[in-house]
């Protein structure tokens, strides 16, 4: 067992009501200097998946599309390894985060391609028939159209499907919400005020998240540390709640099975900060989010988001790293008030000793590296793998059945769209191409340490796969922001795993 970590001191998270602002604020802010961070422990790779026969696997060490593959054309024919590709719908490319509920699935657009897409908004896709997804139409409402980035979210429970106005980056007021609970391929807009025009309920948007029960919506704007709780039980007439900030440049989030933590990850240092949202939940006339743990590293970056699991009947929670080569990491959260990390999931590109190696492959390939983005799992009790889609590495299943000694089994890493750019109007990995977005000088200012000399000026050498997969039976669902979304087939014996 790895001893816990230094804790940032709960105070610094003062946070506002709608009311009014929090009396302890003045002390909180006193304590913003006290932050402990966890050693840089765990450095060992996820062993390497062993391919099946019929396969095209990587030709450099795992995670890696070389230089020499990319100015080759290699990297256009793709790396696979245990997982085929069986359908597609490509459209005009994707964003950020995509997701699927039953035979659905939902692919968001970007802010930049506004004026060229053919296709605008959120793409309804059928998968019945899986090796043939069936585009059937576009949601075109007014944040859904502007690019939901990453806070286009399904709540299953209610048969929601749900996202902010995030713009180019962040935006302001406006929140879509969505009836899929009949037919998900028919969604029927809830909340519209006038045509496509929908309710103004959000403060600053970027990421997004439901509660558990589906009786609200929570909403955070990265660099802008705020943070709006929407309440929608009554989904025609969406009304914010509570906002506040985190003081902290927020990201992604989760929410304990009950809604009263708030697992939320930290841009800036690297962490997450577990949040007492029990007043928000019971709807408290004056309600008051209060910091419970947290807990920082130094071996990561810009903290992406997180999934709460039960190992065993122990609570713990998945956290994801955007940049910094930190990969994927698992905290024991048994007691909140000391968060500490079990175990890591790192390709071997990520490690330290191939810093050369990336910097040679990542050059002209936009601000994002090798960094994983957004993963999932199988279940959330006693969770048998973990798929994730990163920017450069493809989309990676692990076996985490003994959560100490993670292992890779599969990854799909989709040809290279190098010639393709003039129908790709709606990915945002055309936002590197047209120079909107994140810059070097911003991405330096929120401590991301990338190097001066990174182009954002992408060659489409790889693709970029920052979308949750969904595991479905024997396949994935995934979507890549150049290729689309895709249904997998892992190959026999990989997964399921033999009970």
């Amino acid at each position: 067992m790895h001893r816990p970590y230094p804790l940032l001191a709960t105070g610094l998270l003062a946070l506002f009501s709608l009311q009014g602002c929090n009396s302890d604020t003045a002390t909180a802010l006193t304590t913003a200097a006290r932050i402990g961070f966890a050693a840089s422990e765990f450095p060992s790779v996820a062993p390497v998946a062993q391919c099946a026969p019929g396969g095209q696997p990587e030709t450099d060490i795992q995670g890696r599309v070389p230089i020499t593959d990319r100015n080759s054309g290699r990297s256009q024919s793709g790396y696979w390894c245990n997982l085929t590709r069986i359908g597609q719908f490509q459209g005009e490319g994707s964003t950020w985060v995509n997701p699927s509920t039953g035979h659905c699935a939902y692919m968001a657009t970007s802010f930049s391609g506004l004026l060229t897409k053919k296709l605008p908004g959120v793409q309804v896709i059928d998968v019945q028939n899986p090796s043939s997804p069936r585009y059937v139409k576009s949601l075109d409402s007014i944040a859904f159209v502007q690019s939901t980035w990453e806070s286009l979210k399904v709540n299953e429970k209610r048969g929601l499907l749900g996202g902010v106005a995030a713009g180019p980056i962040e935006d302001v007021a406006f929140f879509d919400l969505y009836d899929i609970s009949g037919d998900c391929a028919q969604p029927r807009l809830l909340n519209g005020l006038t045509g496509k025009i929908t309710l103004p309920a959000n403060l600053l948007g970027h990421e997004g998240e439901f509660s558990p029960d589906g009786n609200t919506y929570w909403a955070t704007s990265s660099a802008g540390g705020s943070i709006t709780a929407i309440d929608i039980r009554n989904p025609a007439q969406p009304k914010p709640v509570f906002i506040g900030n985190s003081l902290l440049p927020n990201h992604g989030f989760s929410f304990s099975a009950d809604g009263r933590r708030m697992y939320l990850t930290s841009a800036n240092p690297a962490g997450v900060m577990i949040l007492d949202v029990s007043d928000v939940q019971d709807r408290k006339p004056i309600p008051i989010v209060k910091p419970v743990g947290s807990l920082f590293w130094q071996d990561g970056n810009i903290s992406q988001h997180t999934i709460p699991v039960s190992i065993r009947g122990v609570p713990h929670l998945v956290v994801v790293d955007e940049f910094g080569t930190g990969a994927a990491r698992i905290l024991n959260i048994a007691d909140e008030t000391k968060p500490f990390i079990v175990s890591k999931m790192r390709l071997a590109i990520q490690q330290p000793e191939h810093a050369d190696k990336r910097r040679a492959d990542l050059g002209n390939n936009g601000l994002f590296g090798y960094e994983a983005h957004y993963c999932t799992v199988d279940r959330t009790t006693d969770p048998q793998a973990m798929a994730c889609g990163y920017f450069q590495s493809g989309v990676r299943v692990f076996d985490i059945r003994d959560i100490t000694k993670p292992r890779e089994i599969a990854y799909y890493n989709p040809p290279a769209q190098a010639n393709n750019a003039a129908i790709l109007k709606g990915w945002e990995h055309a936002v590197s191409r047209a120079g909107i977005g994140p810059s070097v000088s911003d991405a330096q200012n929120l401590g991301i340490g990338i190097p001066t000399k990174v182009s954002l000026q992408s060659d489409l050498s790889t693709d970029w796969c920052s979308s949750p997969p969904r595991f479905v039976n024997d396949q994935l669902w995934v979507t890549c922001q150049d290729n689309g979304f895709m249904v997998l087939q892992f190959a026999p014996g990989v997964y399921p795993f033999a009970e």
